[in-house]
């Protein structure tokens, strides 16, 4: 009787030959994002490979083969995967642009063919005040900075990969920057950005000096941008690199992946995407919109209104004058010092509110909430949980109606003339007035207990 081979040891060496491939295919000059790719999706592997030794278990079973589903190699194969696979997700949880711990200055230890050659080219172009000026970049950073004049001026460190200098230097003559003049832009690029794969080969890392006045558009890929002070509305998209922008007079949009992006000093409107990486926002001038996932979100200081969604990472916020809007999805939430409305829809960590002068409305599971006043509050206050708990600090001098029930919880209450009902073995509630008048109190929850404090 013939024996019949595994599935699941078929799929293995499909996969060797696919992580094969990508590796060749990165060698090549095509810019895949492995690692952020397998530290995201390896437990597919475990997945299919599952799939497949049920199909073997059937196949074994109605063939009457006696022979065990998983051999010692495959056992010792699967401990394998999990591990290294746990360590690069927990690698990218920490750092998520933790594919920067393969490469050493300009040499990436997974692309080693060749050597690395260093060249410099230095360009100037005047363009009026006020101009559109687009930046392109692939491989390496771009620091924008302003000029003393209406001038572009435009420095490049260009590094060649080559298996010898004379090869290297034929390269860096077929590498350019240019300054192109677009009628109603001004483009820098190189002459190989266009061509994609094959850009692999080179790296370039420039520094701009533009007119102060000057609205910027950057697309940058595998490396850091910085920009700082300018006037006028800026617009960046950056890939597996951090953002750092500041001092802008003027509105501001940032798109980021795999990299941190920190904003200081904005004086309009500004938007932030980021994922799989911090985001920190301070001094806004204008309304602030942040979308981030996987990395936490810092936020102080922001004359308009702040709109934040964030999943797994905290977030943090303070200073905010108007109003205040924030949807976490397995985060923590802190708020200071808000002055206008604020509304909260998180789960399955804790929400903390402090000194919130507007309305405030909590929706939350799995997580605690806290609310806290140093003055009495005026405005209503409205919370919603399940399987939470919710404490209530109120200053001894404040007055408010109050609307509390709880299932499977308790209800504590140190403001003595409210009314603290058991109306089931299951349910309680709090109900009342403290005062003549102030806002109203609701508080809604499930498998959770209610506490009111007085502080001071």
């Amino acid at each position: 009787m013939s024996i019949r081979r595994s599935a699941g040891g078929v799929f293995w060496g499909l996969v060797l030959i696919a992580v094969g491939g990508l590796l060749l295919a990165r060698n090549l000059g095509y810019p895949i994002p492995i690692w952020a790719s397998i530290a995201r999706y390896w437990p597919l592997l475990l997945i299919v490979w599952g799939v497949l030794k049920f199909v073997d278990y059937f196949r074994y079973r109605r063939s009457g083969e006696d022979r065990p589903l998983f051999s010692g190699g495959e056992v010792a194969l699967l401990i394998m995967v999990i591990l290294a696979g746990t360590a690069v997700t927990t690698a990218a949880n920490i750092s998520p642009n933790f594919q920067g711990l393969f490469e050493i200055g300009d040499l990436d230890l997974w692309d080693i063919t060749g050597e690395n050659f260093e060249y410099s080219e230095h360009q100037e172009a005047d363009v009026p005040s006020g101009s559109t000026i687009e930046i392109v970049n692939m491989f390496g950073n771009v620091d924008v900075q302003p000029s003393e004049r209406d001038t572009i001026i435009l420095d490049v460190k260009k590094v060649v990969r080559a298996s010898d200098k004379n090869e290297a230097d034929r390269r860096s003559q077929d590498f350019t920057f240019s300054i192109m003049n677009e009628g109603s832009k001004y483009r820098i690029a190189s002459s190989r950005d266009p061509l994609g794969a094959r850009r692999r080969y080179f790296k370039s890392s420039m520094t701009v000096q533009v007119p102060r006045q000057s609205l910027v558009q950057i697309d940058n890929r595998q490396g850091r941008v910085t920009v700082q002070n300018l006037t006028g509305r800026q617009n960046i998209v950056n890939r597996f690199g951090p953002v750092e922008v500041r001092h802008i007079t003027g509105a501001l949009e940032v798109e980021n992946r795999n990299g941190p992006v920190t904003v200081e000093d904005v004086t309009e409107s500004t938007t932030i995407s980021n994922s799989y990486s911090s985001t920190s926002a301070r001094n806004i001038g204008g309304n602030l919109e942040i979308r981030n996932r996987n990395g936490s979100v810092e936020v102080s200081g922001v004359q308009g209104t702040a709109t934040i969604a964030n999943s797994y990472g905290p977030i943090s916020i303070e200073n905010i004058q108007g109003d205040v809007a924030v949807t976490g999805r397995n985060n923590s939430v802190d708020v200071e010092r808000v002055r206008g409305n604020l509304t909260v829809e998180a789960s399955y960590q804790n929400v903390n509110v402090r000194e919130a002068e507007g309305s405030v409305t909590i929706r939350n599971r799995n997580g605690d909430v806290l609310i806290g006043f140093v003055r009495p509050p005026q405005k209503d206050v409205s919370v919603s949980t399940q399987y939470s708990n919710v404490t209530l600090e109120l200053p001894s001098t404040a007055t408010f109606s109050i609307d509390a029930q709880t299932r499977y919880g308790s209800i504590d209450s140190e403001f003595g003339e409210l009314n603290n009902d058991v109306s089931s073995n299951r349910e309680r509630s709090l109900r009342g007035r403290v005062g003549q008048a102030g806002p109203q109190i609701k508080i809604g929850t499930r498998n959770g207990d209610i506490r009111l404090e007085k502080k001071g």
